[in-house]
């Protein structure tokens, strides 16, 4: 079971690659030197609970989630997996469900469109589709 440090340290390369951002970029962000961000990523530091609020509101992640909180409910995950069948983890409903906790505009909207009748539903899956296959 990894601990919070390797939790920090992964999430934090994780939010930075998902912004394109190379730590120099982050360390720009929050008015750091490069050489602390490979420390945070690699765990040989931990940033202060001051950085921690900087990069949850810069990654607009909460710090329960940069510190690894949100892994708590693998189990549901497991729950889940098996109540709908999905043979083995699923990394890109993973990333779906992260996304909805920390998007709860979305996750509205989302709950909206499955209120919706089927043919609504259709029309804005097929506007969706064009919209992300450009």
């Amino acid at each position: 079971m990894m601990n919070n440090t390797s939790f920090l340290a992964r999430n934090i390369k994780y939010l930075r690659t998902q912004k394109d951002w190379s730590q120099q970029d982050l360390a720009d962000r929050l008015n750091r030197v490069h050489g602390t961000i490979s420390k945070w990523e690699t765990e040989k530091e931990v940033p202060p609970i001051e950085t921690l609020i900087e990069l949850s509101r810069l990654f607009q992640v909460s710090i329960d989630y940069l510190v690894g909180n949100h892994y708590e409910e693998e189990h549901y995950v497991k729950e889940f997996n098996q109540l709908y069948q999905i043979k083995q983890a699923d990394g890109e409903l993973m990333q779906i469900v992260d996304y909805l906790k920390q998007h709860p505009n979305f996750k509205n909207i989302l709950h909206k469109y499955i209120n919706q009748s089927i043919s609504d539903r259709k029309l804005m899956e097929d506007m969706m589709s064009l919209y992300v296959n450009k």
